[in-house]
């Protein structure tokens, strides 16, 4: 399935950034036991790239992202290691324009309307509506007003739970990133992701 199918169904997408090979491919095994099929590797180190490298044979059935990436060239890198999307914290035209040519579905982060509009223009995929926890739900609701199409992912702030992940579902979010908190219990990761699945594909699809 396409990767916006893919979130479409299934409303969410886990991200986390990787300590090690081993760690990486324990909460990935976890993540798709649940029922994940999408997932982001955040950048945020020096050798996130091997990580990355070494983990994604080991899924080959899971649309494995990297995140964080403010680069044509680390952009590039991350598509020669396997990456099936790219993300940023904001939108980077160098980086908008290597997944255009490469290409790869490009999320670009975004806190403003004109944010989101910039994206929409640069060919983004979808857009990263960042940071949630500042903006809220009310900003997802509002801007359904000027921008009807626009496809938002919601990252930061969102809690691993039903109250919180269909607040920003019933504001007309595509989907939710879950970070750090969604992994902070790693013997609890399978069931709480298992059971957001269950919550998210009762609902339907709202987006």
């Amino acid at each position: 399935m396409k990767l916006l199918d893919i979130l479409r169904q299934d409303r969410m997408l886990p991200l986390f950034t990787p300590t090690s090979v081993e760690d990486g491919i324990q909460k990935l095994t976890s993540l798709q036991a649940a029922g994940i099929r999408a997932a982001e590797l955040t950048h945020r180190s020096a050798g996130t790239l091997e990580i990355f490298r070494e983990v994604r044979p080991h899924f080959p059935g899971l649309q494995l992202g990297a995140g964080t990436i403010f680069s044509a060239e680390d952009a590039h890198a991350f598509a020669d290691a396997g990456a099936a999307f790219i993300v940023s914290p904001c939108l980077v035209p160098a980086v908008a324009q290597a997944c255009l040519d490469l290409p790869l579905p490009y999320f670009p982060g975004a806190g403003a309307v004109r944010e989101v509009w910039e994206a929409q223009q640069a060919g983004a995929a979808a857009v990263k509506l960042f940071p949630g926890e500042v903006l809220g739900p009310a900003f997802v609701r509002a801007l359904r007003g000027p921008l009807p199409n626009a496809l938002v992912l919601v990252s930061g702030g969102v809690q691993p739970t039903r109250q919180s992940v269909g607040e920003w579902l019933d504001a007309g979010a595509m989907a939710v990133g879950l970070g750090s908190k969604l992994f902070a219990d790693p013997d609890g990761l399978e069931g709480t992701v298992a059971d957001l699945l269950q919550f998210v594909h009762e609902r339907g699809q709202n987006a």
